[in-house]
This record gives structure tokens, C-alpha cells and sequence, in this order.
């Protein structure tokens, strides 16, 4: 035991007057504030965007830094403690050998002999320290460095000149644009007569991925209320929704509504069917109805956008309506219907809109006119129109809406 403790003594005295421990423990901690500072100064560099095409590879270093200043301070706080466990365990033999006199018979100068092999190989505790100051830097490492991939994920996402991931050049994402949709043509569907619990049918012509616009203006054919239309089918199994609906009430003289679907097939033969709600109509209801319907088909259609209607309870001679656009490039489509007369030429949007009349259909009682123009920017747009006679009228407004196609890349 006495042996053990002299072996014990010496290891202390060692470390508690040995100027190399102490130069490196002061070593230390000049490396782990200089990499501290270092570290600190990168992250706000990349923080104000002071290197913007290289905050991931900067991002990365200034983490390489942190690790090491963190190894550094722990090696430090490692060494000063050891120092003072040793000068502890030293003045501790020293009282001892004070009080009870040693039973060695080696000389005095035999307990302050270099250390032992045993103890030039280090103590547990150390190699325990360093096997935690290990851990703690790859637990570090990998919080950095995760953070780091989130940050740069989501530059990828937002910003449209940031790099994808890692250290390479950043990538231009080329910015994108909307192409206004195209008009491509128009059918007109024959007015019918259709009794109650009928339906109307008509034949268009469609080509695979045709945006249609389904037009039915339709009217009294006795006395007593309107049904409302539930819904619109065709031949190819085509999925049809209500758009916009432009009546005062069910007791109105006529009501107009807009249908939109989307053709899977290319056919010269699609029959749409119209199903009014005979059902559902209010008491008491018609024997039966008027119905025209016109078709439009348009390509390159994303979607519909904004839409508007317009359904006077009072006659006029002009209709106006106000639609604000949400996508530049788009195309802006007016449905209208009125009291039917027989010149179509009286009729006239406003010249200064750039109206392109596609259709004026003249049946017995409901007259139906088709309009387009493209719009250039996302603005409110006044859409206007006069008339030749004055007449009740409905009045159905839609953007359609574009795809965006990327712009092509500036070398």
C-alpha cells in the first residue's frame, strides 16, 4: 500500500511542476479562442450575405472551427483539473508521511524517481475525458451540420439563384412565365324545346385535352318557374362543373349558366347532355323549357381564374362588368345572352378592349354572343358592351388561365 501511494506521490509531483503541462493547457485554450473568433466571424459573414455563393462551404468551416475550439476547452478544462486532483493527492502523502512514518526501507530519494511505466501510459480518468470530448465534438458536428443541410434545403426552395446542396456552384433556376391560352373553336348547338323530365343533347367535335366551355342560355316554355340545370355529362365519360350561374331567381324570364370540362378523347361525335333539376323545381314549375347552347373549345388551358357575372332584374341597352385578373398572359372569355333579334352586327363590345366576337347566335327567344381577348398583366379590366335594343340581359366572365413554361436562360 505504502508502495502504491509513493507510485501515486510521484505521477503528482510531475504534474503539478511540470511547466510542459502547464504551456500546453495555456496552448489550448489560445487555440480554442482563436478558433472560436474564427467560427464566430464566418457565421456572421454568411449571416448578412457577405458571401452568398459560398455560405454552405463557409457554413461548413466556421463549424470545423466551433468543433475545434470545443476539443480545445475540453482539453483544457481536462489538464487544469487533473493538475489539481495530483497537488490534492500530493499534499494529502505529505501529511500523511508527516503523521505515521513510512515502513519502506527504500531511501527518501527512491519516492521521487521518474514515473513508472504503469503510470507514463495515463490515467483511466484521461482516457475516459478524452473518449467524452470525442462524443461531444460529433455531437456537435452533427447538429452543425444538419442544421446546415435545413438552411441550405430551404434556400434551394425559396431562392431562385441559390445552390442545391454541398460545396458546388451555385444554379440559376431560370424564372417562368405564363402563355395565354388559345381560342380554337366554336359550335353552336340548335335550340330544342324540351319537356318536362327531358333533356337536352347536342354534338361538338373535340381533340384530346380541348379546355370546353359549355354555354346553355335557356328560357320559359309555359308559364311558372325555371329549373336549375344539375349537371352536364358527354359521351367520352368527361367530367363536367358548374363555373358560374347569371339569374336573378327562379322566377326570372331566362337564366344562363357556364359548364367546364376537359376532353380525354379526340372525336368528331362527343354528345354533351344538359339534365335540368326537374325535381328540385320550385312549385310551380314549368311544363317546359327553351335551350340553346354554344361550345367553345380553347388550348393550353391551365385552369380557370377569376369570373364575374352580371343578371339585371331591368332591361338596358349596355352591360359593363369589372375582372381582375390573377395571372398575366391569360385570356379573359365573355358569355353573354339576351332577348333575341335578328341582326347580330347592332351588337358591339368596346373597340378599345381588344374584343374578339367568336360567335352571335340568333334562336327564337335567347340570343347567345361569345368574346375573347388576351390580357398582358394582372390588372382590373372593365368589360363593356352595348346593345341595339333595349332587352333584359345575363352576362358570364371568365379568365382562363395559362401554363408557366420557364424562360430560356440568358448565357
Amino acid at each position: 500500500m505504502s508502495r502504491k501511494k509513493r507510485m501515486l506521490m510521484q505521477n503528482g509531483v510531475q504534474a503539478i511542476f511540470s511547466g510542459r503541462s502547464r504551456r500546453r493547457g495555456r496552448t489550448a485554450v489560445v487555440a480554442g479562442l482563436i478558433s472560436t473568433g474564427t467560427a464566430v466571424a464566418l457565421w456572421v459573414w454568411v449571416t448578412v450575405g457577405g458571401a452568398s455563393s459560398y455560405s454552405v462551404l463557409l457554413t461548413n468551416v466556421a463549424a470545423l472551427f466551433a468543433i475545434q475550439a470545443a476539443a480545445s476547452f475540453t482539453y483544457s478544462l481536462a489538464m487544469g483539473r487533473r493538475r489539481r486532483v495530483y497537488r490534492t493527492r500530493f499534499e494529502s502523502y505529505e501529511v500523511e508521511d508527516e503523521i505515521e512514518p513510512s515502513r519502506s526501507t527504500d531511501p527518501v530519494h527512491s519516492r521521487w524517481r521518474g514515473p513508472s511505466k504503469k503510470g507514463g501510459n495515463g490515467s483511466p480518468l484521461r482516457i475516459g475525458r478524452n473518449f467524452l470530448a470525442v462524443i461531444l465534438a460529433g455531437i456537435i458536428l452533427t447538429t452543425l451540420v444538419g442544421f446546415s443541410g435545413v438552411n441550405s434545403g430551404s434556400q434551394h426552395h425559396t431562392d431562385p439563384g441559390a445552390s442545391g446542396a454541398g460545396t458546388s456552384p451555385p444554379v440559376k433556376t431560370p424564372p417562368v412565365r405564363a402563355m395565354a391560352p388559345t381560342f380554337y373553336a366554336v359550335a353552336n348547338l340548335a335550340e330544342a324545346l324540351v319537356p318536362s323530365n327531358g333533356t337536352y343533347t347536342g354534338t361538338v367535335g373535340t381533340s384530346s385535352d380541348d379546355f370546353i366551355i359549355v354555354q346553355i342560355a335557356y328560357s320559359e316554355g309555359s308559364a311558372g318557374n325555371l329549373p336549375d340545370i344539375s349537371n352536364v355529362t358527354d359521351t367520352q365519360s368527361n367530367t363536367y362543373a358548374r363555373m358560374a350561374s347569371a339569374s336573378p331567381g327562379a322566377a326570372s324570364n331566362f337564366w344562363e349558366q357556364v359548364w367546364t370540362g376537359r376532353a380525354s378523347l379526340s372525336s368528331n361525335s362527343t354528345i354533351i347532355t344538359v339534365r335540368p333539376d326537374w325535381l328540385g323545381c320550385q312549385v310551380s314549375c314549368v311544363t317546359s323549357i327553351i335551350v340553346t347552347m354554344t361550345v367553345g373549345r380553347y388550348r393550353g388551358v391551365a385552369g380557370v381564374g377569376a369570373w364575374n357575372t352580371v343578371a339585371p332584374s331591368t332591361s338596358s341597352t349596355s352591360q359593363s362588368v369589372n375582372i381582375t385578373g390573377t395571372q398575366a398572359n391569360s385570356m379573359f372569355v365573355e358569355l353573354l345572352s339576351h332577348g333575341a333579334y335578328s341582326n347580330c352586327g347592332l351588337d358591339a363590345p368596346q373597340p378599345d378592349a381588344g374584343q374578339t366576337s367568336r360567335n352571335c347566335f340568333t334562336a327564337t327567344t335567347e340570343r347567345t354572343e361569345f368574346f375573347d381577348h388576351s390580357v398582358s398583366a394582372v390588372l382590373t379590366y372593365t368589360e363593356s358592351y352595348s346593345w341595339a335594343q333595349t332587352e333584359v340581359q345575363r352576362g358570364i366572365y371568365l379568365e382562363l388561365k395559362g401554363y408557366s413554361i420557364p424562360n430560356p436562360v440568358q448565357p
